[in-house]
């Protein structure tokens, strides 16, 4: 016969911590793919603006990215 101890407390936090984890990684894929919406619609307006060395500068500078953005509505 084989014993085995069923711990609910246990089981209850683990459900939790995996519940956990799973909202995480499903908010940092959301959060990714508004990133890269985001970007790439920056990418056309300035393509659009022939704004070309803001594009090349904004890939270096994330602060002037984030300029950008605000700028042309985006954030």
């Amino acid at each position: 016969m084989i014993l085995t101890t069923y711990d609910k407390d246990l089981y209850e936090k683990t459900l939790k911590e995996d519940a956990k984890e799973e909202g995480r990684e499903e908010g940092l894929t959301k959060g990714r793919a508004e990133t890269r919406a985001e970007l790439n619609q920056l990418t056309i307006c300035l393509l659009n603006a022939k704004r070309y060395s803001d594009l090349e500068r904004a890939t270096e500078d994330i602060e002037y990215q984030k300029k950008l953005l605000k700028e042309f509505g985006i954030e």
